[in-house]
């Protein structure tokens, strides 16, 4: 089936080593949430049962369980005689979730801030290091994790590591957007717009720093608004 050669396809793509002493279901959610996320399970491919049973080796409880996890995040729809699928990227949600996630990190900034140190200030600048150590050598995936690091020592030094689950679940959202979407070119300007935020919080200004993170985080509506007709019909309202 043409859902099967996809969804194995894309999930064919990750290093999966599968660890018999930890939970098999864990297991299966993290690989097949990687591969939605990172778009090699593109929005509305189907996803088997029976192909990851395969793929894993796993009876279908696991596998089963993953599968409503990934429900429960809005990853997966599933219908009842028809199968499971990968959620189609809802453009209407792209604005609630960066309301969330500018209005908290905008607040994590103010007060990390506020408890500014050297080690910070070098946890940042390692992390953009990284991030561009990943495009020298072409890796997109790694990339968007040291992002992701990126914004998530920004909360640690706020002191607020409890409010990163809730930022980090509207950034999902968005990330599939922008990993569907987005251009490899404008990853280089991404740490660049990093710099700027970590040199302001360096001088100790706060206001630029936060300004500099919103106009970071409001670029996705430069790719919102570009997006072609063509490639709209891939996207639920």
């Amino acid at each position: 089936m043409a859902g099967e050669e996809a969804e194995a396809g894309g999930l064919a793509d990750l290093p999966f080593a599968l660890d018999r002493r930890l939970s098999m279901a864990d297991q299966v959610h993290a690989a097949l949430r990687e591969a939605i996320l990172t778009v090699r399970l593109s929005p509305g491919a189907a996803i088997s049962e029976n192909s990851i049973c395969r793929q894993f080796a796993v009876s279908r409880t696991p596998v089963r369980a993953a599968i409503q996890r990934l429900g429960e995040e809005g990853l997966v729809e599933v219908f009842p005689q028809q199968g499971s699928f990968v959620s189609r990227i809802r453009l209407g949600g792209i604005h609630d979730s960066h309301f969330v996630r500018r209005t908290l990190e905008a607040q994590l900034l103010r007060e990390a801030a506020a408890r500014w140190t050297p080690a910070a200030s070098r946890a940042l600048s390692d992390s953009l290091d990284a991030q561009s150590a990943d495009i020298a050598r072409g890796d997109v995936d790694g990339f968007h994790r040291d992002d992701e690091r990126f914004h998530q020592l920004i909360a640690l030094q706020a002191g607020r590591e409890g409010v990163w689950p809730t930022v980090l679940a509207a950034k999902t959202r968005l990330t599939r957007f922008i990993r569907f979407s987005g251009s490899p070119e404008r990853l280089p300007v991404v740490v660049e717009e990093h710099r700027r935020i970590v040199e302001a919080l360096d001088r100790g200004d706060a206001p630029a720093a936060e300004a500099a993170l919103t106009a970071h985080l409001d670029k996705i509506f430069i790719l919102f608004e570009h997006l072609p007709d063509e490639e709209r019909r891939h996207y639920a309202p």
